[in-house]
């Protein structure tokens, strides 16, 4: 049972090579949470590759969510924003806080954007992540014929690789490109040996690379630099290679920092004003032994960053930190060339980009194709969380058909049958309808999992055109210690509570459970007096959704490992948006019929929709819109553990050989706070098809004499 909580703040490559140490031999007790602005964490070695077209963006990232599930650590997507030192509380933009008993720091720095105009103008060539996410654009940009002129500002050995990168890029492309690169001083790789310098500036004479000396950038504007003795330069982007710069926020928040920030750490990577804090990379400043700001030191930090994290956790001695002063120093030339030294001598050509490559894709390879095994409980047939934890149509249906019920006057039940919502108390001006929805916890962070089973639990009442009024909580919270256990329902109820208020929705009550795993069921109350029903359907109508499908099959992929982080991300921003908005639109319209797409499936509610009826939905598969990555998913063989159930109903559909037959599976899968489908006149469609993300995606239409089919696929 986890009793305390080890945080970890920034996956920089100190941190992701002890969370793998941490995934085969865990401490006991102890609940790891990772916390990272980004789901990709990219790999500064292999940038220059990056940029010169070697490597895909897929080989220079780190996928946080995958290596977080396999080594069963709690992930928050977020940017830290400020640390509470007393209380031991870290803050999140637009995230409750985390509490910790210890955490560590590694979040990296960035080029030092504090000249006028800078930030505006400028790109950085850290944090990477956002290098990486602009060079495309960067890349692709319409100059209308011009040559653009491009500045890389800093030319250290990042300089000096970022241009070369670039220069190459461009040449492979047959596009033109002038580039400068800008310096300070006038001696180039100042520290490197006289070979190393020589062959740098070899490299950029045959790139026909103007290197610039002794120009002090004073200020940054849109298409020029000024220097401090008010030299200009024109130019049409700038890229900024200059020495590091530190977050405000550990400062602020009372850290011991050098006089530019960084946190000052001991020999054992300990804060030396906070015992409870540790940090490494580049945001750490080692007073016991400085080092520059290189990934190389990043790197060596890890075994002793997780001994000494083991140690204060189980109160063992600590490991004093021993870095090498002298490393190898590979610089990569454009082209599959490099430059580098060691032990006193220098060398160059192909053999030794390949032996950089071969360094930087074995530590790759450490978080692609070497992750440590899944835990054998994780091994075994997962069972989908979300709504892919219901129970299957058929299994409901023969289990409550037979089952007594106590008869009241005005409350007709038919437990088989039902609604989205029950009718719970009956009046003649406004009657009182009640759902409950929920299901078994799909993430530990628990903030999100609390706003998305909420989002979920309204649609139902937002189905049959109701308001809701109030609400009920049940929370079963995974058992850990109650320190632990008090913050994760904080966590849980926070998202909920917000997610209510909202929906304009009151929390009236609840009750709380612990056990095994955490499950969260939420009951809705709503007054309304004339509700859409869900099969009132009339012929001629159009279907619409105003969502897209596959949460059920990209979520059964994350619990397996098996999504990238980019899906996963989308999926995501996808869980965390409402369907009020649409629903508030729709009540002001004429709807014939209407349901919430969730557990059985796109096919399974509209079946609903239709059952008992002479009527029939035709589905256009070409136009039934699908989360980015769902389809792909789908086609390598990954579906939600409830599919089995739902196949079954396609013994009451037609399947046209127009249809998309890759997609049919996807109109079966479970979806987690899915859309809402609608079935209205043409009128009243052609106004709602112009919302963004309303689709039509079907019709209604008179069912053919003698046919048992309810859904047409075509």
């Amino acid at each position: 049972m986890n009793e305390r909580d080890l945080v970890f703040i920034g996956g920089g490559h100190t941190h992701v090579l002890v969370l793998r140490m941490l995934a085969m031999k865990p401490i006991p007790n102890v609940r790891l949470t990772l916390i990272s602005d980004s789901c990709l964490t990219p790999y500064s070695g292999m940038l220059p590759g990056f940029i010169s077209g070697h490597y895909s963006k897929a080989q220079t990232h780190i996928d946080l969510n995958k290596l977080t599930r396999v080594a069963q650590v709690r992930f928050i997507h977020g940017s830290v924003i400020g640390l509470d030192l007393e209380r031991k509380r870290i803050q999140i933009e637009n995230h409750p806080d985390i509490e910790y008993d210890k955490v560590s720091i590694d979040v990296g720095s960035t080029p030092n954007l504090t000249l006028p105009g800078a930030k505006e103008f400028a790109v950085g060539v850290k944090p990477i992540s956002q290098l990486t996410a602009a060079w495309a654009e960067l890349l692709a940009h319409d100059y209308h014929g011009k040559t653009p002129h491009w500045a890389i500002v800093g030319a250290g050995a990042a300089g000096v690789e970022i241009t070369l990168a670039i220069a190459h890029r461009f040449a492979e492309q047959h596009k033109p490109i002038q580039l400068s690169l800008v310096q300070s001083g006038s001696d180039l790789l100042a520290g490197y040996q006289s070979g190393v310098q020589k062959r740098v500036r070899s490299a950029l004479k045959h790139q026909k690379v103007n290197l610039v000396n002794n120009f002090r950038v004073a200020k940054v504007e849109q298409h020029q630099l000024v220097a401090d003795d008010k030299q200009t330069m024109s130019i049409d982007k700038s890229i900024w290679c200059t020495p590091a710069t530190a977050p405000s926020w550990p400062k602020k928040a009372g850290l011991a920092t050098d006089s530019q920030g960084f946190i000052e750490v001991n020999a054992y990577l300990q804060s030396i004003s906070h015992p409870d804090v540790f940090a490494a990379g580049d945001v750490a400043c080692m007073t016991f032994s400085p080092r520059p700001k290189a990934g190389v030191y990043a790197v060596r930090s890890a075994p002793f960053l997780e001994k000494n994290l083991r140690a204060v956790l189980t109160h063992k001695a600590f490991t004093t930190t021993k870095l090498q002063s002298g490393f190898l120093s590979l610089i990569s030339l454009g082209a599959r060339n490099a430059v580098g030294q060691k032990w006193g001598f220098s060398f160059s050509g192909k053999w030794v980009w390949r032996w950089k490559d071969h360094i930087d894709l074995s530590f790759m390879n450490l978080f692609q194709q070497d992750l440590p095994n899944m835990p054998s409980d994780m091994d075994e047939a997962m069972h989908c969380a979300g709504c892919g934890s219901k129970l299957g149509p058929q299994l409901l249906e023969d289990s409550l058909k037979g089952l007594p019920i106590y008869e009241q006057t005005n409350l007709a039940i038919n437990l088989s049958k039902a609604e989205d919502a029950a009718l719970a108390i009956y009046n003649q001006e406004h009657s009182v309808f009640q759902s409950i929805d929920g299901f078994r916890a799909f993430t530990d962070d628990l903030y999100r999992f609390g706003i998305v089973t909420t989002h979920h639990a309204l649609n139902d009442l937002y189905a049959m055109g109701i308001q809701a009024t109030s609400a009920q909580v049940w929370a079963n919270i995974a058992f850990a210690h109650p320190r632990l256990s008090k913050r994760d329902f904080q966590q849980l109820m926070s998202g909920i509570s917000e997610t209510l208020i909202n929906h304009q929705t009151t929390l009236v009550g609840g009750h709380s459970t612990e056990g095994k795993e955490t499950h969260l069921a939420i009951v809705v109350n709503g007054q309304q007096r004339d509700v859409w029903p869900k099969n009132n359907l009339k012929a001629g109508d159009w279907l619409l959704l105003n969502r897209p499908l596959g949460s059920g099959i990209i979520l059964a992929a994350d619990m397996q490992g098996k999504a990238d982080a980019e899906i996963v991300e989308q999926l995501w921003q996808h869980l965390l948006t409402s369907n009020r908005a649409f629903f508030q639109v729709l009540r002001k319209h004429d709807i014939h019929a209407a349901t919430d797409v969730s557990g059985f499936g796109l096919v399974g509610h509209c079946l609903e929709m239709v059952d008992n009826s002479d009527l029939q939905i035709n589905i256009n598969s070409h136009k039934v819109p699908l989360l980015a990555g769902a389809l792909a998913l789908s086609q390598s063989g990954i579906a939600s553990s409830l599919l089995p159930q739902l196949l079954p109903l396609k013994n009451r559909c037609t399947v046209s050989k127009t249809a998309n037959m890759q997609v049919i599976d996807l109109f079966f899968d479970p979806q987690t706070n899915g859309g809402l489908l609608v079935s209205v006149s043409p009128e009243v469609g052609a106004q709602l098809a112009n919302i963004k993300g309303v689709i039509k995606i079907g019709e209604v239409t008179p069912r053919k004499d003698g046919s048992d089919k309810e859904v047409v696929i075509y």
